[in-house]
């Protein structure tokens, strides 16, 4: 998972892997990397997903394209603003 600091990344995760919410107040910058394994089951086969929450403030941004290279998918957040 890619994207600014503060788009909601971990809590996605967490709600994806372990069905739980942090409310905001609760909650702290990912620092570095946080990672998560969920299985999921699809027509009957299973597959184990690895998922890596990455950082989003600018001074991990060096950091992070080392944790998605190789991967096979990307997901990303983003703030959305309404005018």
């Amino acid at each position: 998972m890619i994207g600014d600091s503060g788009v909601g990344k971990s809590s996605i995760l967490l709600r994806f892997t372990d069905d739980d919410f942090l409310p905001v107040e609760e909650s702290a910058p990912t620092i570095g990397v946080d990672f998560k394994v969920k299985f999921v089951e699809i027509e009957e086969k299973k597959y184990k997903l690895a998922i890596w929450d990455t950082a989003g403030q600018e001074r991990f941004r060096t950091l992070t394209s080392s944790y998605y290279r190789g991967a096979q998918g990307i997901i990303m957040g983003k703030h959305q603003l309404f005018a």
